[in-house]
């Protein structure tokens, strides 16, 4: 679906809505960048799974739990140039249990 998504094209996929721009450490819960380094390419499905992921652990946090190791991993379609990720995986532990989220973009 998003296989010919470069650095050329993107803006036509952020105009039309298909894609969004989505912080991968969030800066309203973690402290994250709003700079580039800190998003990544996807759909807004994608951008609402990331966020119940994001709420998931700073509940966590404000319930007092320790979330400790905490890791994104983009994924990307290995016959593709896109910059667009095929999923991410969120992955912490929490209280020393581990916590996983696989966020299928397309």
């Amino acid at each position: 679906m998003f296989n010919n998504v470069t650095d050329d094209n993107i803006d036509r996929y952020l105009e039309s809505g298909q894609l969004k721009r989505i912080y991968l450490i969030s800066p309203d819960y973690f402290g994250g960048s709003e700079g580039a380094d800190n998003q990544f390419f996807g759909t807004p499905d994608a951008e609402k799974e990331k966020q119940r992921s994001d709420d998931e652990l700073y509940d966590a946090l404000k319930k007092g739990k320790k979330v400790s190791n905490f890791h994104i991993d983009l994924n990307y379609e290995e016959m593709s140039k896109s910059i667009v990720p095929k999923r991410i995986t969120v992955t912490a532990m929490i209280d020393g249990e581990d916590y996983r989220r696989i966020i299928e973009v397309w």
